[in-house]
């Protein structure tokens, strides 16, 4: 088993490689997958789990968990979610980054979450 002294030097010596695109991870032969979690994407920066069929009050939506692979805060943090958005999910899906009452707030590590609603669900502003 991997010590957390081992993966934080392991992510470190991945940082300093080019970023590279997502390859999605193949979860058949995967160990400790999250309960739900249905995709997972990975590049020398980031990891993206996906949770489709998440349950909201409205029905299901795609949740969707982002995190570096340092565990850093990620700087200009709204273009790089685009950026990773865009790459896996398509130019034209529309994702929300969702900030809960405070009262649900769970903010333990540096992970990012966005929400992809199905077709029609989400008011669409029209600029």
């Amino acid at each position: 088993m991997i010590t957390d002294r081992e993966r934080r030097i392991l992510a470190q010596k991945e940082m300093k490689k080019p970023v590279t695109k997502f390859k999605e991870l193949d979860l058949d032969n995967a160990k400790n997958i999250p309960k739900g979690m249905t995709r997972a994407f990975r590049n020398t920066r980031y990891t993206v789990m996906v949770y489709d069929n998440s349950p909201v009050s409205t029905g299901t939506a795609t949740r969707v968990m982002i995190q570096k692979h340092n565990n850093t805060p990620i700087l200009n943090h709204w273009s790089e979610l685009q950026k990773i958005k865009n790459e896996i999910f398509g130019e034209e899906t529309t994702a929300v980054e969702y900030y809960p009452a405070q009262s649900q707030l769970i903010d333990d590590y540096n992970i990012y979450w966005l929400w992809i609603f199905p077709e029609g669900l989400l008011p669409i502003p029209t600029l």
